[in-house]
């Protein structure tokens, strides 16, 4: 049994089941929408989301609009001629995310009073489309992006400083809708699936107040650099109808399917994998020396400390490094990976690691402790053949942790 290729293909079952196209479908196949449409597709799935309901045979797309992450857009979008797709940047926002943010106000602001629409909704979202707040210039969003993505904040706390200085985030992009009827389809990237916070909410009613006591000194001196805008009355949300259509928890039960059709003892775990990857990494090691022999399966989004000039890699080669270290010598097998294909800045989606990757490290003259202190794993794994590299994919629900003790 082939297991390194086993763990890859329990990996890529678990991302076909909540892959955007074939989310969307399923939800229009089993929920009939009828009726002319105004499309709006946001995030790392945008494209992917949006070609499902393009090719629904009950609802017809009048005009659309798709905003997705460079380098994600699917070429069969570009025989709709109703159809303006844009591709913008992420972890980031930039010029072309505000660019984005304008496009998706005058898309909405054209539409009659008594038209519909579809929003398509996924994780990246809040890096790809922005309008800021007066008072905040998009230089000052880039440094503090960057500050609160390698500090080690969790996504709830990150998109809660971006929603503070948004005009769209948080629930404030429906007072643009002005109560026009909506659907929105949402692919889940967060934990417990809280629509308020995928995409940072942009049609979600939120009350919620920033918890400043979370913030070092720096940020909170830019919260209270601006007026936030307050989101509108919950009645300006009546109209609007969401539904979470993929999340995490699929991803993981399709594993365990595929798995044992692959004839392993397989456990899926409930525990929410989050927090800094060194812990994790603690974690991992001393459950897989404890528990029983078989696949091993959890979900969530851990987080890494990046030092001033971070090499290559992102969170889960980062983890998959320092798990080689821990199983190095063990008959363990160990996977992590982004659903969406990409790990951080990079174009990799995380690592696979077993018993031997640090030996094939050492005999290509590589000291593995070096490149986890300069966060510079991709180029360990890369030159260890421990990358795993998918392409985007299509969705984002997270990262997908697996791992076989044999």
């Amino acid at each position: 049994m082939d297991d390194k290729n086993n763990i890859k293909e329990i990996f890529l079952a678990g991302v076909d089941r909540v892959l955007g196209y074939n989310a969307v479908k399923k939800y229009l196949d089993e929920n009939k929408i009828s009726g002319n449409l105004n499309l709006v597709s946001l995030g790392k799935a945008g494209s992917s989301m949006a070609l499902a309901a393009l090719e629904d045979k009950n609802i017809k797309i009048q005009s659309g609009l798709v905003i997705t992450k460079r380098d994600h857009l699917e070429s069969d979008l570009k025989s709709y001629n109703n159809v303006k797709c844009l591709e913008s940047d992420h972890p980031t926002p930039s010029l072309t995310s505000i660019e984005c943010g304008i496009e998706l106000i005058k898309f909405i602001n054209t539409k009659k009073d008594d038209d519909q629409f579809l929003f398509l909704l996924s994780g990246g979202g809040s890096s790809l489309v922005e309008l800021i707040v007066d008072g905040f210039s998009l230089n000052e969003l880039m440094i503090l992006t960057d500050a609160l993505l390698s500090r080690g904040y969790n996504i709830n706390d990150i998109n809660a400083i971006r929603k503070h200085f948004s005009q769209i985030k948080g629930g404030k992009l429906a007072s643009f809708l002005k109560k026009r009827k909506t659907i929105v389809l949402t692919i889940s990237d967060v934990p417990f699936d809280d629509p308020k916070i995928i995409a940072s909410g942009p049609l979600s009613h939120d009350d919620v107040k920033i918890n400043f006591d979370k913030y070092e000194d720096d940020i909170i001196e830019k919260l209270n650099s601006v007026n936030p805008i307050s989101c509108p009355d919950i009645n300006q949300f009546s109209n609007i109808n969401t539904h979470i259509i993929a999340k995490l928890d699929d991803a993981k039960l399709a594993c365990k399917t595929h798995g044992e059709k692959l004839n392993y003892n397989t456990f899926m775990h409930d525990k929410f994998i989050e927090g800094d990857v060194n812990d994790l990494a603690n974690y991992f090691s001393e459950h897989l020396d404890n528990c029983e022999k078989g696949l091993h399966i959890w979900g969530g989004e851990s987080s890494v400390q990046l030092p001033e000039n971070p090499g290559r890699g992102g969170r889960n080669q980062q983890l998959a490094l320092l798990m080689a270290e821990k199983i190095k010598n063990k008959d363990i097998i160990f996977l992590s990976a982004g659903t969406d294909g990409t790990d951080g800045p990079t174009n990799d989606a995380g690592g696979l690691v077993d018993g031997s990757t640090i030996d094939t490290g050492i005999n290509n003259n590589l000291d593995y402790k070096i490149y986890l202190k300069n966060a510079d794993s991709g180029n360990f794994l890369e030159k260890s053949s421990a990358l795993v590299t998918t392409g985007p994919t299509g969705t984002n629900v997270m990262d997908l942790i697996l791992a076989i003790k044999k």
